[in-house]
Order: C-alpha cells, then sequence, then structure tokens
C-alpha cells in the first residue's frame, strides 16, 4: 500500500417502496466570477454551485451536530459522504420530499442532470489521484422491481450496481456486510446487523481514501507530553513533532497549520482555537473557511501533534430535520425509485465514524445508515496542539470537504 487508508461507508436502509429521477427545476442564476478553483472544476465538469453547496452543507451540518454546551465530546463527519447517500435517494424522491432533500443539500438551484453529472465528474476526479486512492463504490439491494429510469440513474451516474436482496435476513446481511468490507478493505464489516423484516431495498454508499503525509512525522522524536482537557485536566499523550515549512494562518483567535498529504491537492487542516472551542465553532462557517483558503502563508512552524485515535455513533436525523428535511422523515415520497409504491418515510439516519491519525498519514472509516420505513528549521511559529482543536480534510483541487472534526480527548 501506498499509504495508511481512510474509508467512509454510508448506508440508506429502504422499507416500502415507489420512486424516478427527480424532475428538472431551473437552472441556477448566473455564476460568480470564475476563480482557480472554479475553473479547475469547470475542467472536470463539476459545477461550482455543487462543491459550494456541499461545503456549506457540511459546516451547517457540523455546527449543528457540535456539543455547544460543554465541547466535552469528539465529533467527525464526512460531508461528502453523507451528501452522496442523499444524492442517491433524491434520484429516486419526487415532490416535497425531493425538494426537501435539495434543500437541505442546498442544491435546490441547480438542475437534477448538474447535480448527478457533477456527482460523477467528482467521482473520476477522486479516481485520478496520482498518489493514494480516493474511491467511491455504490450499490443497491432490492427485494421490489427498481424502475428502469432510476436503475439507468445509478448505473450512469453513481456507478452502482442493483443486486437482489435474499428474503432470508440473515443471508441478505451476510451479503451487504461482505461487500462493504471488500469496499472498505475490511475495516467497516458490520454495516448491517439487525435488517428488518420489512425492509424491501438498501443503498449503499462506500468510500476508500488511502494517503501518506507528505512530509511524514518522525517517529524517533515522537515524546509523551501533556494534551489539556476540555475541563482543565490534563493526560499524558504521545506526541508527534515536526519543524518544516507549511501553510500557516493564525489570528487573534486560532492558529492553523496545513499539512498536505502525499497527493498535494489532499490536506489536513488544523485549527487550534485560542479560547474556548465554542467561540471558535461560531467561526467554523463556509463563508470564513472559503476567506481563510486564501489567506494561509508558508511559514516554518514547529508542530507538535497527539496522534489521535476517534471513534462515534451519531444520529443525524434530528440536524437534518432542522436543516430542512421534514417530509422525509413523516410523509415522504420515494415514488421514483420501484414499480411498485408504498407510502414510506425515513425512520432514522445514523453515522459512525472512525480516525486514525499517525507519525505516516491517516486511517479512518465512516458508517451511515438512514432507515425508511413504510408509511531542523528555525521555527517562524510554534504550534502545539495540546488541547482540544478543530481539523478539516479537503481536496484541494475541488475544495471538496471530506471530513470535518474535533478531538475533545485524543484517544478516548
Amino acid at each position: 500500500m501506498k499509504g495508511k487508508m481512510f474509508t467512509v461507508l454510508l448506508m440508506f436502509m429502504l422499507f416500502g417502496g415507489g420512486c424516478k429521477p427527480p424532475a428538472e427545476e431551473p437552472a441556477s442564476s448566473a455564476q460568480s466570477p470564475a476563480s482557480s478553483d472554479a475553473a479547475k472544476n469547470k475542467a472536470y465538469d463539476i459545477h461550482e454551485g455543487f462543491i459550494e453547496a456541499e461545503r456549506i452543507f457540511g459546516t451547517e451540518l457540523f455546527q449543528n451536530m457540535s456539543d455547544k454546551d460543554g465541547f466535552t465530546d469528539n465529533l467527525l463527519i464526512s460531508p461528502y459522504s453523507l451528501q452522496q447517500v442523499l444524492l442517491m435517494a433524491a434520484n429516486g424522491a419526487e415532490g416535497d420530499t425531493l425538494k426537501e432533500i435539495k434543500a437541505a443539500l442546498y442544491l435546490s438551484g441547480l438542475h437534477d442532470s448538474s447535480i448527478n453529472k457533477s456527482s460523477l465528474a467528482l467521482m473520476k476526479r477522486f479516481e485520478s489521484l496520482p498518489e493514494g486512492d480516493l474511491l467511491t463504490a455504490n450499490a443497491v439491494w432490492t427485494r421490489l422491481e427498481a424502475k428502469p429510469d432510476f436503475k439507468q440513474t445509478i448505473k450512469q451516474f453513481f456507478s452502482g450496481s442493483i443486486f437482489k436482496m435474499d428474503d432470508n435476513i440473515q443471508t441478505a446481511e451476510d451479503s451487504i456486510n461482505q461487500w462493504t468490507a471488500h469496499q472498505t478493505k475490511g475495516h467497516i464489516d458490520d454495516i448491517v446487523d439487525h435488517l428488518s423484516p420489512e425492509a424491501v431495498s438498501l443503498l449503499v454508499n462506500a468510500v476508500y481514501f488511502q494517503e501518506k503525509w507528505a512530509l511524514p512525522f518522525d517517529q524517533h522524536v515522537t515524546a509523551e507530553e501533556h494534551f489539556f482537557l476540555p475541563d482543565g485536566s490534563a493526560k499524558k499523550l504521545l506526541m508527534m513533532k515536526q519543524t518544516a515549512r507549511h501553510e500557516y494562518l493564525e489570528s487573534e483567535l486560532f492558529q492553523a497549520v496545513k499539512l498536505p498529504y502525499e497527493d498535494q491537492h489532499l490536506s489536513f487542516t488544523l485549527f487550534l482555537p485560542k479560547k474556548k472551542p465554542a467561540s471558535f465553532l461560531s467561526l467554523f462557517t463556509y463563508q470564513n473557511i472559503k476567506a481563510w483558503d486564501s489567506a494561509f502563508q508558508p511559514k516554518t512552524v514547529e508542530l507538535s501533534l497527539p496522534r489521535f485515535t476517534l471513534k462515534g455513533k451519531y444520529n443525524v436525523k434530528h440536524a437534518l430535520r432542522d436543516m430542512g428535511m421534514k417530509s422525509v422523515f413523516s410523509d415522504a415520497d420515494f415514488s421514483s425509485m420501484f414499480t411498485e409504491g408504498r407510502g414510506v418515510s425515513i425512520d432514522d439516519v445514523n453515522h459512525h465514524t472512525f480516525i486514525k491519525v499517525d507519525e505516516a498519514g491517516t486511517e479512518a472509516a465512516a458508517a451511515s445508515s438512514a432507515e425508511i420505513v413504510e408509511s531542523a528549521l528555525t521555527p517562524d511559529v510554534t504550534l502545539t496542539a495540546d488541547r482540544p482543536f478543530f481539523f478539516v480534510i479537503t481536496d484541494e483541487q475541488t475544495k471538496c470537504l471530506l471530513f470535518l472534526g474535533f478531538v475533545a480527548n485524543p484517544n478516548e
């Protein structure tokens, strides 16, 4: 392998039927003046508004899910993967359900064809990375006959496969788990553990990522030091150390450093608040992140960063509801997916995540389910991440947000 790996998996559990590709909505208004990023995305046939929408959706969802009261818990989500699995569902939705999904994803202004084409183009861009791997796999398991237009959309724009779901629940679970384990190199092998007897379909999205740091940390200088927790107490952790030229940004409220992976278009950006994490979260918006992107300057940074491992299990239903997806969870319309129609609604959206960062690079995994029920340099600066910090993993080429995270307690 070229590096350690990062896997993301998202799953949609469908109960009940009905569903085709969403109807076209009016095209968005004129695009903003072209930037270098917009030009690059255009070369990949990725609509500028598609990436912007993913970034707005990701930052808003992250803020919505954050522990605003005490910031005592770690948090890790994958905006890209959540967007992708919701887009698959949108291609089987109609009426208010379709409108609400698109609105929550900030894609109301785009043609459905532009959305699907951009999604496919972004997938192809990730497949073309010169160094590591960032691959997406999609599949649909169903007991009902999928509509021809839906099957064509999944195949053409999501490179997905349609499988017949076995009537035996245990056999169906084993089949889906084996597929997901294969796609995630064994990191996620139990995405389905309690398949409902009423389940008629399952939409699955898996993403595999593997990268090393462009400038690996030297294991020989890693040393045990104190990390200060949100409650003010301290615990000893292994801190990685490096003094090197990196893109750096500092204000009265935070320090930030951008660490490139071997593929220079992928980066890990660490944001270290100078005050309480809650004061920084209010700044952690799409507009600010966009402005900060162009404000980083090369500096020789003396960096200390803990090895860390995060695990999390989240229910995203309430956050998505707060973002406008209401009928989706009560009286949904998925009448464009199957030839046999039934009234259905999404019951739960769960998101499970894992990330490990060490001297060599990054390894991570995430799994989500949406259940639909019937009815040696002299440093210029020093950054010591010895207290809670935020991070972003970004595709610098397209500006797609792959992961957003908050580390309250490393290795919890």
